[in-house]
């Protein structure tokens, strides 16, 4: 019995962040959506990137969420939206390079400090897939319930001077740092 539990706990320690294949698949569809209403000038670039970034043993997750973006694609914005992949320890890497958006899977706290650096350097919009996430200055997540409503942390897009269509701002509650509302 305790050889079974041992084995149980060791399992459940490899893998420590839990991904819900219905709440991946939402993220696929609303987060091209919501970066075609980011108006920031970024060099002259008219392609939208999205760098997923991963904790390492979530790799398989990327590759997923990476397959349902490009699988759910506004038809509008198909030729004109790249989606790429990238280990935390990677960040910098050419995979990232060029990106106007970062999404964020789960980490240590370290590794989304440093990804948000590189973030709000390079004004880049950046979603969480945790909402625990805003804390530490992620932009947008997502609130889900009986309806979907993108949460935008007002502080981490003044900070990093992002231009967000005032569309979205009617539709989304706020994170203002202590609380959505």
């Amino acid at each position: 019995m305790r050889c079974t539990l041992f084995l149980i706990m060791l399992c459940s320690s490899l893998h420590p962040y839990i991904y819900n294949d219905s709440l991946l698949l939402i993220y696929a569809k609303v987060v091209p959506r919501i970066m075609v209403l980011d108006h920031t000038q970024r060099n002259g670039t008219q392609k939208r990137k999205l760098c997923i970034l991963y904790e390492k043993g979530d790799g398989p997750i990327a590759v997923k969420l990476r397959d349902l973006v490009r699988q759910n694609l506004p038809s509008q914005v198909k030729k004109s939206f790249i989606v790429d992949i990238s280990s935390y320890d990677e960040t910098e890497s050419k995979n990232c390079i060029g990106s106007t958006a970062l999404m964020l899977l789960d980490a240590r706290t370290e590794k989304i400090d440093k990804a948000l650096k590189l973030a709000n350097r390079h004004r880049l919009l950046t979603f969480s897939y945790s909402n625990s996430l805003l804390e530490n200055g992620a932009a947008v997540s997502l609130l889900v319930g009986k309806e979907i409503y993108p949460v935008i942390n007002i502080n981490a897009v003044k900070r990093s001077s992002l231009k967000l269509d005032t569309a979205l701002f009617q539709i989304a509650r706020i994170y203002d740092g202590s609380g959505i509302r």
